[in-house]
């Protein structure tokens, strides 16, 4: 029963997480979280998704972050962890694999 309600409980914080960068998103409106909206994130979701075998992100994922401010990400890195199969080192390598500025968080 202790792994059940280990796992009910990381279930839980990743909830939380989610709320929270879902209101932290409207908070900041139309433009998203860090430049980054709904469609950037569907685009990009299967280069993203723990285990893609993806060797760079589509076009659409290239066009869809272009404004996007990768530095700002950094600070919400963690929250990727939780959220939905989402591979944040993936994540933050495509920058580098749409041919703009690579990205370094500290």
């Amino acid at each position: 029963m202790a792994g059940g309600s280990k796992k009910a409980t990381m279930s839980a914080v990743a909830m939380v997480a989610l709320l929270l960068l879902a209101a932290a998103t409207a908070a900041v409106g139309a433009a998203g979280l860090c430049g980054v909206d709904q469609s950037a994130v569907d685009a990009c979701r299967s280069y993203c998704t723990a285990g893609s075998t993806e060797a760079r992100p589509s076009q659409a994922c290239c066009s869809a972050v272009a404004r996007a401010d990768f530095g700002c990400l950094c600070s919400y890195k963690g929250f990727l962890k939780s959220y939905s199969n989402i591979d944040p080192n993936r994540a933050m390598q495509i920058p580098a694999n749409c041919g703009m500025k690579p990205v370094s968080c500290k």
